[in-house]
């Protein structure tokens, strides 16, 4: 996992892999037939790991609990830079296997985040709309971020926080206008 944190998909060789893995080549083809076999196991890997470091303290108020969660993210994000980056690249790319990774991770943060913010009520499609939307925003910020890193991590923290907060105010104005609306 550490080469792909720190160097990009396309510069990494099997050679080197199993070097640093202090097995031969012939024993890594054994267990994954290709590089991207490899990388796929270790995307998954990676993608349960940030899901652990990022996993919220149900002891915190619901706004320090999303605080916390967008702070782990884009703290694990930067000390996995390549990693993060070939990844996000990667969900855009025509790799279906790492489009679903990609995609699993954003559903889970997508649903801790909706858990925190409606609770035990059912939330509204514009809510799931809306933080579904911004999981996508926010990691485009930080890989915007990662490559051109023109601020501190506290203030692409802050930038999130409060576009998530702006997300979610509008996406339940949005509900209770349509609520009305229909009620006429």
């Amino acid at each position: 996992m550490r080469l792909f944190s720190t160097r990009a998909y396309e510069e990494i060789w099997v050679e080197e892999i199993a070097e640093l893995a202090g097995i031969s080549r012939g024993l890594l083809y054994h267990y994954f037939p290709t590089k991207r076999d490899f990388y796929v196991a270790v995307s998954r890997a990676a993608a349960a790991e940030a899901g652990e470091v990022t996993a919220p303290d149900p002891s915190l108020p619901p706004s320090e609990r999303l605080r916390a969660g967008i702070d782990a993210f884009v703290r694990y994000a930067e000390e996995h830079s390549q990693g993060f980056l070939t990844a996000y690249r990667g969900s855009l790319s025509g790799d279906s296997e790492v489009r679903a990774i990609v995609e699993e991770g954003r559903q889970r943060q997508s649903a801790r985040i909706l858990e925190t913010v409606a609770r035990d009520a059912e939330p509204p499609p514009l809510l799931r709309l809306a933080v579904h939307g911004w999981i996508a925003f926010a990691q485009n910020i930080i890989a915007r971020w990662l490559q051109e890193p023109e601020a501190t991590r506290e203030a692409v923290c802050q930038l999130l926080c409060g576009t998530l907060s702006g997300a979610i105010e509008a996406a339940l104005e949005a509900e209770r206008n349509q609520s009305l609306i229909r009620a006429v």
